[in-house]
């Protein structure tokens, strides 16, 4: 019964001022949603504290996932429901991640550079040492003395059962441990095969294919000989590495639009608090040292003090992988620890790891002291807000909530201290089913995604959260992207549609009074919206809202809908995207209609407007089926003049584009072209020339005059697919001529080129077969005859070519 009552979260004290009436969190402390106030009195202002980076290598999308949905709820508190948050992340600048890894490429450098190599062994001899070693630590059923060359088969020998999806014969292990497995697997393929190619080609120790190839069995091997040499009072390589990656995920997120946070701490600047973090807690009689001169934390006296041990996870206190993976790898085993589960609040000096003075001697700070130190530090005895990755809540997490209720607890004469009253977890990013993560090296760094050709952008990344949700597990699918891609677009094209309109302009064409309607949908929208957001930040519900509210607005094309009333959706529009972070550093109350990305550039619009005139005319001639006036000419001619036009690298497109439209006009004018072959130069206008600079003119039903827009991935997409479809059809029609020919005939050659074109495709042709005139009636161009006549000669001498064959055997 004792177990059961241990694996029970603790009973949760809401604040004061929580009424239930408003916002709901989902709390991690009770597992369950919860009332929100801030301690703050006057319910204003909001305490909130986030476990920030461990600076050790780059982020991935995983690590973008929890800030940027961080950064979204940040944003909801401050700008939608108006607190004033206090928003601190740590950084984790002094880690044992951040030491191994500096340490190991500090040494790989030094082994391919002949000048600064340690020891007398070669980098083959090193590299095939290193091999075996990696094989002897992690990959147990293979022989230790296995070489790189025997390798391929000893792997299908020991693990060939498991590579295709069978059960590991090394007992009853995790999900994750399998795929850690596989990883393993993969690394020592990857070093078996570029040492095979070193022993080939000794020069090829030059090549980024081998070092690449290599580099992970070797730095933890390299790491192992030397990595106790570094100096202790010597900080320089450690600080240089979490600089140069804290540095680098601050640039990350910039480029995901993630708020700077109003205060960043980190442990190298706090290592003189944290000691007397530390030594207060030791004098409350829940630390001691040992021998060593290193200070845990005394879980059993804390729990027999009245308080509650491992509150967000209490099922997990025995979990001794995790256990051992919050006290890093550097940690080696005690036999002094009073308990296995008590953790290292200082950890002592070592060989080739930095350490600071504090009153038990030289070492380091443990993790999770570091938070606890740090968040007291900036925010006192109580916060209302910390949040993090769901991977920290056991033991991190607990450990944090553990030390800082022993630190503050005599203000509250012993017993129970509740430090933080909302943790929230960010749920985990899968890859494949499994979570994304460096230790299975299955991730994606968010510069790569970025910046790949076919990435996802800071927007669509945002969005994809968004729908995801902050705290479920959630795996990118394509129709999750598809979705995403979607909403992006509807909302792209709405405004597009109301920054097109002229502010005279009533969409039925008259004035009215507002229309019911759309305060009604306007009026939903907002209250859907609100209550989603007061429900734990459901934004995947929020952002549904605006899109129903898009969907209503355009159901009520043809009725009368004053400019104003549509000016008044489109800027609640504009500020909740705004206020989701998803335009840039738009404020929340802009007045400024749409976001970025649907905006053609000023130097280009005065081109633009001349250009699309030129073709509304070229269109409106085609519809009265006439020539184009000598008159019209001039007048375009008279308008351009009259047109202040700037001149620059930039406009030299657009100029060109101009001159070729006026040229053409010019030659048209008072020809007998055909209205199709009229509508064909104002459709290459569109389609070709404009569309090349990332322009659509798209016509309207009710205007006369083409609404000028950017290109978007929605434009694009439905025009590959309608080239896709010519094609296809293209191809069948090809078939079904081919298939119709007289019998005997046994290639192409066999058809004669009056026959070539005789096909759905076209309506009329001339004596020789050759097509006057397109599937819908109108006049082919003649750019399309003189296409079409080169490949009815080219199949008359094939024709020909085959007639003499045959008939002269």
């Amino acid at each position: 019964m004792a177990s059961q009552a241990r694996a029970q979260q603790p009973a949760w004290q809401p604040p004061p001022n929580a009424d239930g009436k408003s916002i709901h969190i989902y709390n991690s402390l009770t597992r369950s949603k919860t009332p929100f106030a801030p301690l703050d009195p006057q319910g204003k202002k909001v305490t909130w504290y986030v476990c920030g980076p461990t600076v050790y290598d780059d982020a991935h999308v995983g690590h973008a996932r929890n800030y940027v949905s961080t950064d979204v709820i940040r944003r909801i508190m401050r700008d939608y429901f108006k607190f004033d948050v206090t928003f601190v992340m740590n950084v984790t600048d002094v880690d044992d991640k951040i030491i191994i890894r500096a340490r190991q490429h500090y040494l790989f450098d030094e082994l391919i550079d002949p000048s600064r190599r340690r020891g007398t062994a070669t980098v083959q001899e090193t590299s095939v040492a290193a091999f075996r070693a990696y094989l002897t630590k992690n990959l147990k059923s293979i022989p230790h003395d296995v070489s790189p060359e025997e390798f391929p088969t000893q792997i299908e020998k020991y693990y060939g059962d498991f590579l295709v999806g069978k059960a590991l014969k090394e007992g009853k292990i995790s999900k994750d441990d399998e795929d850690k497995t596989k990883m393993r697997i993969k690394t020592a393929r990857a070093a078996a095969d570029g040492i095979a190619s070193l022993k080939a080609t000794p020069t090829a120790i030059e090549d980024e294919g081998f070092l690449g190839k290599v580099k992970d069995v070797m730095m933890p091997y390299l790491d192992s000989l030397y990595g106790s040499t570094f100096d202790a009072s010597d900080h320089t390589i450690f600080t240089k590495w979490a600089k140069r990656y804290e540095d680098r995920f601050m640039e990350d997120m910039q480029a995901l639009n993630v708020l700077e946070p109003d205060v960043v701490t980190r442990v190298t600047e706090y290592v003189e608090k944290i000691t007397a973090f530390i030594t207060q807690i030791e004098q409350r009689g829940f630390a001691y040292k040992t021998s060593d001169n290193s200070v845990y934390f005394d879980i059993n006296a804390f729990e027999k003090g009245g308080n509650s041990y491992a509150r967000l996870e209490p099922w997990s206190r025995n979990n001794m992988d995790l256990q051992a993976d919050g006290e890093g790898a550097l940690t080696k085993k005690t036999s002094e620890k009073r308990s296995d589960a008590d953790f290292a609040l200082w950890k002592s000096s070592k060989q080739g790891e930095p350490s600071w003075q504090s009153p038990w001697g030289f070492g380091r700070p443990g993790w999770h002291i570091e938070c606890s130190a740090m968040a007291s530090q900036e925010l006192g005895e109580q916060m209302d807000i910390h949040s993090g990755g769901i991977d920290l809540a056991f033991p991190h997490h607990d450990n944090e909530l553990a030390q800082s209720e022993a630190y503050w607890c005599d203000q509250h004469h012993g017993g129970q201290h509740q430090w933080v009253n909302y943790f929230m977890h960010m749920g985990h990013l899968d890859v494949q089913g499994a979570k994304m993560s460096k230790s299975l090296k299955n991730f994606v760094t968010i510069r790569h995604e970025l910046g790949r050709e076919g990435g996802l952008n800071s927007r669509s990344m945002r969005i994809l959260f968004m729908l995801g949700g902050w705290k479920e597990r959630f795996e990118v699918t394509e129709g999750l992207k598809k979705e995403a891609s979607a909403w992006e677009d509807k909302v792209n094209n709405f405004f597009i549609k109301v920054l097109g309109m002229d502010d005279t302009q009533i969409v039925n064409g008259h004035e009215s009074k507002s229309n019911p309607s759309v305060q009604t949908y306007l009026a939903e929208a907002k209250d859907k919206f609100h209550s989603a957001l007061t429900d734990s930040f459901n934004t995947s519900l929020a952002i549904q809202a605006i899109s129903e509210l898009i969907t209503k607005y355009n159901s009520l094309e043809g009725s009368t809908i004053p400019i104003e009333q549509t000016k008044e959706v489109a800027l609640w529009v504009t500020q909740m995207v705004n206020m989701f972070g998803l335009n840039g550093t738009a404020k929340v109350d802009s007045e400024t209609i749409g976001w970025s990305g649907i905006d053609i550039p000023a130097y280009a619009m005065p081109y633009l407007t001349l250009i699309s005139n030129i073709r509304d005319r070229l269109r409106q001639q085609a519809q009265k089926k006439g020539p184009i006036d000598v008159e019209d000419v001039t007048d375009i001619r008279q308008t351009i003049r009259d047109s202040p036009l700037p001149e620059s690298t930039e406009t030299a497109p657009y100029s060109k584009v101009l001159d070729g439209a006026l040229a053409t006009v010019s030659q048209l004018t008072g020809s007998k072209q055909s209205s199709g072959s009229i509508m064909g130069i104002a459709d290459r206008i569109r389609d070709e020339d404009l569309w090349n600079l990332g322009v659509y003119l798209e016509d309207r039903a009710d205007s006369p005059t083409a609404r000028i827009r950017p290109v978007t991935k929605e434009l694009r997409e439905a025009k590959d697919a309608q080239q896709a479809k010519k094609a296809k059809k293209s191809v069948a029609d090809r078939s079904r001529t081919t298939a119709a020919a007289p019998a005997g005939r046994d290639d192409k050659r066999t058809i004669s080129p009056q026959e070539l074109f005789k096909n759905e495709e076209y309506s009329a042709w001339d004596e020789d077969g050759l097509p006057l005139k397109d599937r819908e009636g109108n006049e082919l161009t003649n750019s399309k005859k003189k296409k079409l006549k080169k490949q009815w000669d080219h199949q008359k001498r094939l024709h020909d070519q085959w007639q003499s064959q045959h008939q002269n055997p």
